[in-house]
């Protein structure tokens, strides 16, 4: 089950509450206190709830505390700058999940990649069509390759071409792997 990130902000706006009731409770059984530290929460208390600083002071005091929270949670969780890389011209029956990436950092930049390892990826998922067109755009000398051979053999296996794999095992036999 996912984690509910509400119950916490929730949490988080009453502890502040909270916190603010306890100030308030402080101020007025401060003031009975004997002597200065008494007169000095009944000040404090006569000037905070004046009108026109009660509510300057409740004001301020919300700026900073959403101020606060708000510094504390993009340093918890980093920039909020991501990177969208979308697949151009999908097919109609690529899902839509499958159509595009949210990236943290930055992707790396996309490069050649060699046939190998794009069959050795499509014998991987399961794609045998694609395997297979990516075995025919191959030259001779890239399928008769020991790496190559191995996921040929495991193509035919897959497909259930047993002879076919039989074949290619005994080919690299003779390539001496």
């Amino acid at each position: 089950m996912a984690r509910d990130e509400r119950w916490k902000q929730v949490g988080i706006g009453l502890a502040v509450l909270a916190g603010v009731l306890c100030v308030g409770l402080l101020l007025v059984f401060g003031r009975h206190l004997p002597g200065l530290a008494g007169e000095f929460f009944a000040r404090i208390l006569g000037m905070v709830t004046t009108p026109f600083i009660l509510e300057t002071t409740l004001c301020v005091l919300g700026f900073v505390i959403v101020m606060t929270l708000n510094y504390w949670r993009q340093w918890r969780d980093g920039d909020e700058l991501v990177y969208l890389d979308e697949v151009k011209n999908p097919p109609e029956s690529m899902p839509d999940q499958a159509k595009w990436a949210v990236y943290k950092d930055k992707p790396l930049e996309p490069g050649v990649i060699a046939p190998a390892d794009l069959l050795e990826g499509s014998i991987a998922i399961g794609d045998h069509e694609a395997a297979i067109e990516i075995l025919t755009s191959m030259s001779d000398a890239e399928r008769s390759a020991p790496e190559v051979l191995k996921l040929r053999i495991t193509l035919a296996e897959a497909s259930g071409k047993t002879e076919l794999a039989a074949q290619l095992r005994a080919q690299l036999g003779k390539a001496g792997v």
